[in-house]
């Protein structure tokens, strides 16, 4: 009887300090979780730019972690966690500019994080899939700010690969770096996005050989032009990338990613009817007006003659255009260029300024310079009409634009009025009627339906997920029997 009373004692015991024991562990589990979140919200670093203090700031989880589905968000929290732990260990961007190696840096913290997510298995969905950048203008976009066509496309491009998850690499145009990059996960590069050339070298120099078998095989380089029908890839039609679908009654295979087009929102829509009888003019420099730039008006009086015509018509009407000379001094002083007379000129804007300005106005005028810019897109989207001039070869047909020798919107020329109004070079009769039914006949925003955020995506998931090395095993095994299927000189025989 006293053993069994002893025995059941020392259970007692021995199951109370195991309670103890559990509850000791949990203060101290709760403590150290209670610890993590305030160093989490207290001092936290945007995943776009972990191990780089001058982002930080204090608050609640970065917000492109907090709206993720729980299971992607728990992942990117523990990311979040290492990338804290590993910040004092690597110095903070030095934001050299745009002419130094910020690319490195960039391509370097993404390729810790790709390190520590797969030695931690917290890898994010897509985050091991990964995308260079090695096209020059991608470079001066992200480090320098350029919005011109490349700019506005590798914004739009660089928004939803970001979205997804996908990891972006950035390489300049330097192509032994890009060797570089591609070396160190060749696994997980899908796609390198770039010129032939660039200022270190060629892919020429990279490419996967029977000599050079660590290069960088041709099936994964897909070659970026931002004008359509350029056919520059070794592989074939679809390794050519374009941000504008042009025209052509005839079938191609070029791969096309637009730009994105968003409805107007800043500035706001206008409508028409309560806007000034301003038709803004598409040129940022006086010299799109002179020869050299091959202006579609080579006589600059017909703009005054326009508008005395025109404002008797429609009152206060005015041509307006945000321009300067972008020439240097001698040259400037040589050649004197002035805005042509009847056109008040805004002077240089930014962005929102010349979307405002814009927004005012209830028609966008070309002058036959810059080709196929993102500026008529934005001009539809906004409510307002293009004039689009063309010119004509000698067998050339008015009602047929892919018979025109050229046009300053190769897309958008298809479209008819009220939308767009082409007009010949140098027809001063049309040039004026074409203004006089642009302002007659005001239209909604538009948008054309392959420039829409909707289509960008789907374009990009197909091009994302295409087994493009079959394709390319595909187009080989015939170019080795002697059949030709892709377009261009630069077509060859390759390494897989």
């Amino acid at each position: 009887m006293a053993g069994t009373i002893t025995i059941t004692i020392s259970r007692s015991i021995r199951n109370l300090f195991l309670l103890i024991f559990a509850t000791v562990l949990l203060i101290t589990f709760y403590r150290s979780a209670t610890s993590t979140s305030t160093s989490l919200s207290t001092s936290y670093l945007l995943p776009s730019s972990w191990q780089n203090p001058s982002t930080t700031s204090g608050g609640d989880i970065p917000e492109d972690i907090a709206n993720l589905i729980p299971a992607e968000r728990e992942l990117a929290l523990k990311q979040y966690e290492y990338a804290n732990n590993m910040q004092p260990y690597f110095p903070p961007n030095p934001h050299w500019g745009g002419g130094r190696e910020d690319y490195k840096f960039h391509s370097d913290v993404e390729l810790r994080k790709l390190a520590v997510c797969t030695a931690t298995n917290t890898c994010r969905e897509n985050q091991t899939n990964v995308i260079i950048l090695g096209y020059i203008h991608a470079h001066f976009h992200i480090y320098e700010g350029y919005m011109g066509g490349e700019g506005i496309w590798t914004h739009s491009l660089v928004d939803t690969l970001e979205k997804w998850g996908y990891t972006i690499l950035h390489a300049r145009d330097d192509w032994p770096y890009m060797h570089y990059l591609h070396n160190q996960i060749p696994d997980m590069v899908k796609a390198i996005i770039a010129w032939r050339t660039g200022q270190y070298g060629t892919f020429d120099d990279q490419v996967k050989t029977h000599g050079r078998g660590n290069g960088i095989p041709a099936w994964k380089f897909f070659v970026y032009n931002y004008f359509p029908d350029h056919y520059t890839s070794t592989v074939g039609d679809a390794w050519n990338i374009h941000s504008e679908f042009g025209y052509s009654k005839k079938p191609r295979n070029f791969t096309f990613i637009p730009y994105v087009v968003e409805p107007a929102t800043t500035p706001p829509y206008t409508p028409a009817i309560t806007r000034p009888y301003q038709v803004y003019i598409l040129a940022k420099y006086v010299r799109y007006f002179y020869p050299g730039a091959q202006p579609a008006w080579e006589d600059r009086g017909i703009f005054l003659r326009a508008k005395d015509i025109l404002e008797k018509e429609f009152p206060g009407f005015e041509f307006v255009v945000g321009c300067k000379d972008d020439r240097n001094a001698a040259q400037q002083k040589e050649i004197p260029m002035e805005v042509p007379a009847g056109v008040r000129n805004l002077g240089q804007m930014d962005r929102l300024e010349f979307e405002r300005q814009l927004a005012n106005s209830r028609a966008m005028l070309g002058i036959g310079w810059p080709t196929i810019s993102p500026s008529p897109h934005v001009a539809l989207s906004l409510g307002i009409p293009f004039i689009n001039p063309y010119s004509m070869n000698p067998g050339s047909k008015k009602d047929d634009p892919e018979s025109w020798a050229q046009s300053q919107h190769h897309t958008l020329k298809v479209l008819p009025p009220p939308h767009i109004y082409n007009v010949l070079r140098n027809n001063e009769t049309e040039f004026v009627d074409a203004i006089r039914q642009a302002l007659l006949h005001p239209i909604e925003p538009f948008i054309l339906p392959i420039m829409t955020r909707e289509y960008h995506e789907k374009q990009i998931s197909e091009w994302l997920h295409t087994d493009w090395r079959s394709k390319a095993e595909a187009i080989l095994e015939d170019r080795k029997k002697g059949i030709e299927t892709q377009n261009g000189k630069e077509v060859k025989l390759f390494e897989l």
